[in-house]
């Protein structure tokens, strides 16, 4: 009798995961446009943030590590909403 339900339940169960599968689609991708846009913006962000902590003064170490730290924010902010 456990081999007939157990039989059974993995019958039920394979429909339900090929019904699972059927529905499952791929989505259209990101917008080139949109991620060079991006890329160029927060790349660029972050090097400039790089360049003025190289000046050596105490405030500017101080506004290109906060640059820096904007940039890299922003990354894992702006990114994961526009690009899902």
């Amino acid at each position: 009798m456990s081999t007939e339900h157990s039989a059974r339940g993995t019958h039920a169960d394979a429909r339900g995961v090929q019904g699972s599968h059927a529905t499952n689609t791929t989505s259209q991708g990101n917008s080139p446009v949109l991620s060079f846009a991006l890329f160029v913006l927060l790349f660029g962000l972050f090097v400039a943030g790089l360049y003025i902590m190289s000046l050596f003064t105490p405030l500017t170490f101080a506004v290109g590590t906060l640059l820096c730290i904007l940039a890299l924010f922003l990354t894992f902010d702006l990114v994961p909403r526009f690009l899902t």
